[in-house]
């Protein structure tokens, strides 16, 4: 009885009946409504449109899990979307739900065809309809046709246009929604039905879309999608007529398609080279008994057979496209990435399903454009077609023929039985690696019958193979072996491998054999493309940040247009042009203080300057164009205001590429000493450094201060059990700390420890920087084995009066820090300094010492011409063995910036590098600038944190 009346009272709860789920008005925000609950659309549609800050309500088609789960997550009124990162770690999103419901129920279905009177600025409609249900008469067709005349009964011209935005990859799947709703039984038949119509027409957009992003569910929970890393091109909208708003452009993930013909591109870019990458794997591998894709980065030959395979033959789409390379190899390097995910593989057997289907589709059309180039296809191209083939042929009993479609017993490579268990996919497609055979269905199952003579003991001769290969391919659109004579010798080249796969040589043995491994090297042509290709695809480490999650609260986490303005770089440069004295500027609020510096640097001044350079290039990369143009700062804080802090806070690390932010934790500042104590969980994209500035700069009352909250005398002992209490807590990195112009420190090994009187404390000790390394700090990283960061050569304070924005730099003392590390060279030393004069020595001391390891162009060198002269300093200096750029950003927006700006010098510098290695007649491969752009982006920092000395 209990469970029954629980069942009740769920069934008429709010979530069931499309009721708003927070505060009264809420509905008065909803700017879009998704008819259906796949993973695909809360995984991606749902984020892009939360992105753009309205509220969204979301409707379950059939049955009421959705809504179930939703009733559970209130108050917070919020469904969980888990994102796993490449390191295995697990980042989940909090998406808001303003209602929700299910068509399932009758009064449902009536709640949610009376929303459209609710919802006074709806803008959007998602659709999670599949192939299957794009049809005519289709149920959720109909459920649209009646959802779409209750939008035009209330239709006004205060009302926004509408978008129709559909989740699955049929080719051109807006046209065909609109054809069918404008089709179907409920539109020919409504009251109105040819004004609805003219309605559709002028006041409903049907986008055209392609989606790309996998996703599966939680272990344990089918509510809750879990999905991969976001890819660039997640969702690609058409928007021919204009009727998206220009912040779509701008959201991580979403790519806005203006013109005509730009989504075909995209759709031909994704199945010939994501798609054909694919394809081509898994079928080698699921013969091999390897049942993920993942298992591809174990494999030795497996990724360098996919770039020969891109290389040589998919990239000839350039030609027959009529695309620049630039637009193409992007794809590849991103799906390449993608499939060595170490922990979100596929099951390669349900990759397998509609084998001759996909050797036509994403295959066949690079065969095709390598010969209209006057090449012959690669031989990696035709292991590809070969390997299909042999994935195709029956071999052994065939006792289910008579099914229809009739399913066929395949043979695995004769390495691959194993005691792994039985395991079936979907019905007529299961393996069996105790006995080595699988089950495999094949469309009208023609190509397998075709095919299963050479599955047969003694036939698969050299004649039978040709013959039945040609006739096989045949069947692919435009192939003709009997009409095209190049077709004919693809066919021959295809039939020798396939007996040799069908002999008993293994498909990997048969791969290894071809050589995959051998260097692809670039002509000078193609370098400096290959280089910018791979400088923007490169995921980065951000080693120095001040940057908190929004876990922390907003007391921590600084973003916004406000916060980008008020930075102090341009705080000093607005006063120093200014007539308001810094005591006025500083009692203004700090949206008056940003105003005055929007009118002074921006509006009545052209913004050369990088930091104002820097507002405008974040601005840019969040689609906020036209109020720029504008100058309009009302308009950009309008935009900002609609933001939610977590999302926004994810969002800068999409647009900057990064694996993860290191913050700096300074337990010496009063509003971080309670998250040093006790620090709050992370997300994944965080981790820890613990800063120790003010202990190195003598900032005695601060670090008293601190002593006395946490229960610690104010003594040497005192400070360093604290220390040793905030690197328990918050397991950092590293040790982080600023080091003060002229700092001086002895070549002998513990000279400076400082002897503690009884009952001195520290206000009366005054210990030097040399002291509290040697007392307190090295110390501490001997017994916790972490790594020192230096940045060095600061003079605070050159003009009080501007507070943060008054400090300078000095020389940073580059003997002592020698003497540092050859006194120990048991411990790792990370630097940076301050001063451009430092730099020349910076670079040559790193390269003496194996314990000292130099990052960055740390604040004031962080100037294109500064970045440009000591970067190529440290390439000629170091080579690759150092991290070239570290953002110290204090605000969550200035990681756009510094990002996209470091990555164009970057790119910029590294084109004349290797230039000048080409002119000595060195060659230089795309593998040898992947992996060089690793490492000076974040590899480097990783790879010196884990050697051992």
């Amino acid at each position: 009885f209990f469970s029954q009346l629980c069942a009740e009272k769920m069934a008429a709860g709010p979530t069931m009946r499309f009721e708003p789920l927070g505060e009264a008005d809420l509905f008065n925000k909803v700017t879009a409504t998704c008819i259906g609950t796949g993973r695909f659309l809360r995984a991606m549609l749902v984020p892009a449109l939360a992105e753009l800050g309205g509220e969204l309500i979301i409707t379950q088609t059939r049955g009421s899990s959705f809504p179930e789960y939703m009733a559970s997550r209130l108050p917070e009124r919020t469904f969980e979307v888990d994102t796993v990162l490449q390191d295995g770690s697990v980042m989940t999103s909090y998406l808001p739900v303003a209602a929700c419901g299910t068509l399932g129920k009758p009064e449902g279905r009536a709640a949610f065809m009376q929303l459209p009177a609710r919802l006074p600025n709806l803008r959007y409609v998602g659709v999670g309809l599949t192939e299957a249900g794009i049809e005519h008469n289709g149920r959720s067709i109909l459920d649209l046709a009646e959802f779409l005349y209750a939008c035009f009964e209330v239709d006004g011209t205060d009302r926004h246009l509408l978008s129709i935005l559909n989740t699955d990859n049929l080719p051109f799947n807006g046209d065909a929604i609109q054809q069918h709703v404008r089709s179907c039984d409920f539109t020919q038949n409504a009251p109105r039905a040819q004004e609805f119509e003219a309605w559709l027409g002028k006041r409903v957009c049907f986008h055209n879309t392609m989606v790309d992003r996998i996703t599966s569910q939680r272990t344990g929970c089918p509510d809750v999608p879990r999905a991969e890393p976001l890819p660039a091109k997640a969702l690609v909208i058409e928007d021919l007529r204009a009727v998206l708003t220009p912040q779509f452009g701008s959201v991580p993930g979403v790519l806005v398609r203006t013109q005509p013909g730009q989504l075909a591109l995209d759709i031909a870019l994704k199945l010939r080279i994501a798609n054909g990458i694919h394809t081509a794997m898994v079928y080698a591998m699921a013969l091999e008994g390897l049942f993920k894709t993942d298992e591809c980065i174990r494999q030795e030959h497996l990724l360098p057979y996919l770039e020969q395979l891109f290389e040589r033959d998919i990239v000839h789409c350039c030609t027959e496209l009529a695309m620049p390379r630039l637009s193409v190899t992007p794809v590849f390097s991103e799906w390449m990435a993608r499939i060595q995910h170490p922990f979100f593989g596929l099951e390669c057997f349900f990759v397998c399903q509609n084998a001759s289907q996909k050797m036509g589709i994403r295959l066949m059309p690079s065969v095709f454009a390598t010969l209209a180039s006057g090449e012959e296809p690669s031989d990696f191209m035709i292991f590809a077609l070969a390997v299909i083939l042999r994935f195709l042929t029956p071999v052994g009993d065939q006792s289910r023929l008579s099914e229809s479609p009739p399913v066929f017993v395949g043979r695995l490579d004769p390495g691959a039985k194993s005691e792994s268990p039985d395991f079936s996919y979907i019905a007529g497609l299961s393996v069996r690696p105790g006995s080595g055979t699988y089950d495999f269905r094949d469309a009208d199952g023609i190509v397998p019958l075709l095919l299963r003579p050479l599955g047969r003991a003694g036939g698969c001769s050299t004649t039978a193979a040709t013959s039945i290969t040609g006739e096989v391919l045949s069947r692919l659109a435009g192939f003709d072996v009997r009409g095209v004579p190049a077709h004919a010798r693809v066919a021959e080249r295809v039939a020798a491998l396939l007996k040799r796969l069908l002999g008993g040589a293994g498909a990997l043995q048969v791969l290894a054999h071809l050589n995959p491994r051998q260097p692809l090297f670039l002509e000078e042509r193609q370098l400096e493309e290959a280089v910018k290709q791979e400088v923007e695809a490169a995921e980065a480490v951000d080693m120095h940040t001040h940057l908190f999650p929004a876990s922390h609260g907003e007391a921590l986490i600084d973003y916004g247009i406000d916060a980008l303005l008020t930075y102090h770089y341009l705080v000093s440069t607005y006063l120093a042009s200014s007539s308001d004295t810094p005591e006025d500027f500083y009692s203004l609020s700090r949206s008056q203080q940003a105003e005055r510096i929007w009118d002074g640097l921006f509006v009545n001044a052209s913004p050369l300057s990088e930091p104002c350079r820097g507002v405008l290039t974040t601005l840019l990369a969040l689609g906020l164009r036209e109020e720029v143009a504008a100058r309009d700062l009302g308009a950009i804080r309008r935009w900002y205001a609609g933001q939610d802090v977590v999302r926004f806070n994810e969002k800068m690390m999409r647009l900057a590429r990064l694996r993860y932010v290191v913050t700096s934790y300074d337990p010496f500042e009063e509003d971080q000493l309670d998250f040093c104590l006790k620090p709050s969980q992370s997300p994944p994209g965080y981790r820890s450094a613990l800063a120790l500035d003010k202990l190195l700069e003598g900032d005695w009352p601060a670090v008293c201060k601190a002593l006395e909250k946490a229960g610690q005398p104010a003594t040497v002992h005192g400070v360093k059990a604290l220390v040793a209490v905030f690197i328990e807590t918050l397991s950092p990195m590293f040790v982080t700390a600023a080091l003060p112009e002229g700092f001086s420190y002895s070549r002998r090994a513990g000279a400076g420890s400082a002897p503690e009187a009884p009952g001195e404390t520290l206000l009366d000790a005054n210990l030097s920087p040399e002291q509290v390394l040697d007392s307190v700090v090295l110390p501490l990283c001997t017994t916790y084995s972490l790594p020192l960061s230096l940045r060095m050569g600061t003079r605070r304070a050159i003009l009080p009066a501007l507070r943060l924005a008054g400090d300078g730099f000095g020389p940073a003392g580059l003997r002592s820090l020698g003497h540092l590390c050859e006194a120990h060279p048991m411990t790792k030393f990370l630097f940076s300094v301050l001063s451009r004069s430092d730099q020349h020595e910076a670079a040559i001391l790193a390269s003496k010492f194996r314990n000292l390891h130099i990052w960055g162009c740390w604040w004031y060198c962080n100037y294109p011409s500064i970045v440009s002269e000591v970067a190529l300093l440290r390439l000629e200096t170091l080579g690759t063995n150092f991290t070239y750029h570290a953002s110290s950003a204090r605000v969550h927006d200035q990681l756009i910036y510094k990002w996209i700006h470091a990555r164009a010098m970057l790119a910029k510098l590294l084109v004349g590098k290797y230039s000048e290695l080409m002119a000595t007649g060195w060659q230089v491969s795309r593998g040898d600038i992947r992996r060089d752009v690793q490492r000076l982006l974040g590899q480097a920092f990783e790879e010196y944190l884990a050697k051992k000395l």
